[in-house]
């Protein structure tokens, strides 16, 4: 599975048109595109923050989509007076103990390796985060995501409430240093938004 994750950044005041304008005809959109597997909106209304996530059971699918939904990325983009960034990743691990509410917490955390340490960094993490995170108390779902290319990822979480986020913190930050330690991975920003719906299929 891979996924393309679109990042508005703009007016504050203008925000919630773009955020009905996603979650509405895109959303619709997105989900009549063959190879489409899912999408998910996710903001910071008050920082005038926005991401669309669109998922694709294949590289080929997300590539050939990329053209024929671009206007609606400038749409929304346009409405929110917004700067627009897109990543694009391979889902190299997830999983899904429930559906986020509108509301939930969706955690984001960037980091970096180095292109040739990419699998050594899947492996790590697969083996070491993963079985890790899946008990915690208050967890939604789970994904890795990778880019190959370019030695990029980020872990997308998604919990019941912050409390929850914020209690697993902890044992995140011991996970992070393993994963710092063994694989060269070098962790950068992380960022909270609420969940605005989302239909990702995880396996």
């Amino acid at each position: 599975m891979f996924a393309r994750y679109t990042t508005l950044r703009g007016d504050r005041d203008k925000i919630e048109a773009a955020i009905e304008y996603v979650d509405g005809e895109v959303r619709a959109a997105v989900e009549a595109t063959p190879g489409n597997v899912g999408f998910g909106v996710a903001a910071d209304p008050a920082s005038g923050f926005l991401i669309g996530a669109s998922y694709w059971d294949s590289r080929e699918s997300m590539t050939t989509a990329e053209s024929a939904l671009a206007e609606s990325r400038e749409r929304a983009a346009d409405m929110a007076g917004a700067e627009m960034s897109i990543e694009r990743y391979e889902v190299v691990a997830g999983f899904r103990h429930s559906i986020p509410a509108r509301g939930a917490l969706l955690r984001l955390s960037r980091f970096l390796v180095e292109p040739a340490r990419v699998d050594e960094a899947i492996t790590n993490m697969r083996e070491g985060s993963v079985p890790r995170v899946k008990g915690a108390d208050g967890l939604c779902s789970f994904q890795l995501l990778f880019n190959r290319d370019t030695g990029h990822g980020m872990v997308v979480s998604s919990w019941e409430n912050l409390t929850a986020a914020d209690a697993f913190w902890p044992v995140a930050e011991q996970l992070r240093a393993r994963a710092t330690e063994h694989a060269g991975v070098q962790f950068l920003d992380v960022e909270n938004c609420t969940v605005i719906r989302t239909s990702v299929r995880l396996d």
